[in-house]
């Protein structure tokens, strides 16, 4: 579950834009939710307070309380919060951390401790769920805006987390990818996933 208990959050000066004010919402397990609305208006800073960056990574003055499953994010470390809630951005290239699709597939287990062989099995069934096969062993320099955007939504899975968090992740495809995240939104929600 997600609670956000009389939430506001600011980047800095309360002139400066961004954040949110008196934010309070629930997200039940299960639950598939989409934020909308114009540009600035606070989504964004809701999916950073859901996985974790605000706090312990952008600062701000932060109010009230955001809870996963009834533990605090501010209380909580960035690496537990990270095996928690797995995140794609609008740029999946702002979150690859190799250069190979196998290595980012695996960066996430390796960075957590996971056993060799559990990393596999992990790597194994991703690969299989996301039909990405043909985009194993690859440079991510070299997929297209829609592949690369896959290999996102199969690297933040990998770790099986309770919660997606996703923040526009089809503002730069075609309708075939769009259509191939659809799948990918079915997968994760038939697994009783929180976005």
């Amino acid at each position: 579950m997600i609670d956000f208990q009389n939430v506001s959050f600011s980047y800095g000066e309360e002139s400066s834009g961004g954040g949110i004010r008196n934010v309070n919402l629930t997200i039940n397990t299960g639950e598939f939710v989409l934020l909308t609305g114009e540009s600035g208006c606070g989504k964004t800073t809701i999916t950073r307070l859901v996985n974790g960056l605000v706090p312990h990574y952008y600062e701000g003055n932060l109010e009230g309380n955001v809870l996963l499953d009834g533990k605090s994010v501010s209380d909580t470390p960035l690496y537990d919060l990270a095996a928690m809630v797995g995140s794609v951005f609008q740029n999946p290239k702002s979150q690859f951390f190799n250069v190979d699709t196998d290595s980012e597939l695996a960066f996430a287990c390796e960075n957590l401790g996971y056993p060799q062989e559990d990393i596999l099995k992990r790597i194994d069934r991703t690969v299989s769920d996301y039909h990405i096969e043909d985009l194993m062993g690859r440079s991510v320099f070299a997929l297209s805006g829609g592949e690369k955007q896959k290999i996102a939504c199969a690297s933040s899975s990998v770790l099986l987390p309770g919660i997606m968090v996703l923040d526009e992740p089809s503002s730069n495809l075609d309708m075939a990818a769009i259509d191939d995240l659809r799948q990918v939104l079915s997968l994760w929600k038939s697994r009783a996933k929180q976005f």
